[in-house]
């Protein structure tokens, strides 16, 4: 860095086409990539909404009018939506729902448009940030040569990996997508403000940036660690220390940082205290544990990324049993600060990778362990890390091995040697993204409809009783009552503490026609949770239908009584009447 500006290295003559066509070659990069996706992408655009996509969307009541966007009169509006939602703090992500609901109320073509709307854009700024760090005098020119169609290559290899394919089709991870874009969007407005030859550029993309990184606030917590991140980066490729990084650039600091407080106000008041926290049920010593092993599944993921699960089961590590994992996670993180320390690439990639999965490694989520939409921003880094190091591998192996020493390292040689590199790279490159888009194809049949999303999780998940539980719902829902009892059953198995799941084993009981069988599921939900006046109103129902009346009406009774004790008046008022009927019909 010099001033302050970061300056690049003028482009070799392998990139001599990209850089003396910039606009043209731009375009057809974008249109190719935007082809690739609508290839994989467009067969899912009626894909129907799944799990977490009820809450969000279905039963959201702060996407049903865009004015006021707070909401009014008890009414929330689309930039304040109820707690414990996924989008819950994160308003820009329920704005945009809000903005589907109204010009395409629940039909999800347009919810998945949006997704890979963002997935598209979020990928051309790889491509640019990869563009311009490949160009930085760090590197001593290694890369300008081939500055683009790698960046175009790492765009495109994380566009179609197989590990981003729940983010894009899964609707409520545009909570991913969107803080995803805004990550991007706020280091490349980073690098293009250090990169301002003029005061007016430099005022242009602070005030851009500082935006960027606001909305990211608005969209998921992670957004917290992109001034951190930011600030590496420059100490890393430029600067050499974090003093010159913040006295040549306070601004840019100064603002980022100050989006930390829009993130404070969105979550002072826990917003998803239902699902996250150490409040909960986990203890941080266990929840650390299985990150440690999560981690190391995340790393798998990324380079063989099958199987793939929309839902992992939520199973705790002790110290015990976690100990392998815990010992290689604090060997690959101080190997990640020694390389930091010697300001190599590959250690910012770590702090990258790190950092960004660090609020959920610290944090407990107690309803999903391992998300892999978690990988979304962390396999950027990584895929650009495995493009432009094959690409310095194969240019190490060829100048040592392929061309002779006797050889004059002249301007002529280099670029011959310059385009065979890339030939060979780019190959390899384009026939693996052609093996994704495959998988990807696979992996998204399974969105196809919720009885085909949940066979495929409990077929790859099978101790996981969320999986068993919906794919029963799923089942019954289907007419196929017999065999959604039995994975219900499966569920019991796996979580016999739950009285949700003995509650709907007892109600698909009921409705095939299994009234004594259904008797004891509802008696042990209602010992398992004895203020759920559901499960009262349940077992009361059932005990009518066997003709059971005296039974019937005490628990009725008792259902009445915690109904009003709770101030639910509008249930009690329903289990009056239905003891009414019950009392005039029976004998």
């Amino acid at each position: 860095m010099q001033g302050k500006a970061i300056h690049l290295k003028r482009p070799g003559t392998a990139n001599l086409l990209w850089e003396k066509n910039t606009l043209f070659v731009r375009a057809g990069a974008v249109v190719m990539l935007f082809g690739v996706l609508w290839w994989v992408y467009g067969r899912a655009m009626g894909s129907p909404l799944v799990f977490d996509d009820a809450p969000s969307v279905e039963q959201n009541p702060s996407l049903v009018r865009l004015w006021p966007l707070l909401g009014a009169g008890g009414q929330p509006g689309p930039l304040n939506p109820p707690k414990d939602l996924p989008t819950s703090g994160r308003p820009l992500v329920n704005l945009s729902l809000a903005l589907n609901y109204h010009f395409g109320g629940l039909n999800p073509a347009g919810y998945h448009a949006f997704n890979l709307a963002v997935h598209l854009l979020a990928a051309m700024l790889l491509g640019l940030i990869v563009q311009r760090l490949l160009r930085l005098e760090c590197f001593g020119g290694r890369f300008a040569g081939a500055s683009g169609p790698l960046a175009f290559l790492a765009a495109l290899l994380w566009a179609v990996h197989p590990l981003n394919t729940e983010t894009v089709v899964y609707i409520t991870q545009r909570t991913e997508l969107m803080v995803g874009l805004f990550y991007l969007a706020t280091l490349y407005g980073s690098l293009r403000y250090w990169g301002a030859a003029s005061a007016a550029g430099r005022r242009t993309w602070l005030i851009l940036t500082t935006l960027a990184c606001l909305a990211g606030m608005a969209c998921k917590e992670v957004m917290v660690t992109a001034p951190l991140l930011v600030l590496l980066f420059q100490r890393t490729f430029a600067t050499g220390s974090f003093r010159q990084a913040l006295r040549k650039s306070w601004p840019l600091y100064a603002g980022l940082a100050g989006s930390w407080l829009l993130l404070l106000a969105l979550n002072i008041d826990r917003p998803r205290g239902a699902s996250a926290g150490f409040h909960l049920e986990v203890t941080p010593l266990a929840w650390w544990c299985t990150q440690a092993q999560v981690l190391w599944r995340y790393l798998k993921l990324v380079v063989w990324p099958w199987p793939l699960s929309i839902h992992y089961p939520l199973v705790y590590l002790t110290f015990a049993s976690a100990w392998p994992w815990l010992l290689a996670t604090a060997l690959l993180a101080i190997g990640v600060l020694i390389l930091l320390w010697r300001r190599q690439p590959a250690g910012y990639v770590g702090a990258w990778v790190l950092l960004i999965l660090s609020p959920t490694f610290f944090v407990p989520i107690v309803t999903e362990v391992m998300a892999e939409r978690r990988m979304y921003l962390p396999l950027a880094a990584l895929i650009t890390l495995a493009v432009a190091g094959g690409y310095w591998a194969v240019q190490w192996t060829w100048t040592k091995v392929a061309v002779p020493r006797a050889v004059p390292r002249t301007k002529e040689r280099w670029r011959v040697v310059d385009g065979r590199i890339l030939a060979v790279v780019g190959s390899a490159a384009l026939t693996l993204a052609l093996a994704c888009c495959l998988l990807d194809i696979h992996r998204l049949a399974a969105y196809h409809d919720a009885l085909a999303l949940w066979e495929d999780t409990a077929a790859t998940q099978p101790n996981d009783s969320v999986a068993h539980e919906l794919l029963g719902d799923a089942l019954f829902s289907a007419g196929q009552p017999s065999e959604a009892i039995q994975q219900l059953q499966k569920a019991i198995e796996l979580q016999p503490a739950s009285a949700v799941l003995h509650q709907k084993l007892g109600v698909a009981l009921v409705k095939s026609d299994h009234l004594a069988e259904a008797i004891k599921p509802f008696e042990e939900a209602l010992r398992l949770d004895p203020n759920n006046t559901e499960n009262y109103k349940n077992l009361a129902t059932a005990y009518g239908q066997m003709h059971r009346s005296a039974d019937a009406i005490s628990t009725a009774e008792k259902a009445i009584a915690l109904a009003q004790s709770q101030g639910n008046a509008a249930l009690a008022q329903k289990i009056e009447t239905w003891l009414r009927d019950y009392r005039a019909s029976s004998p």
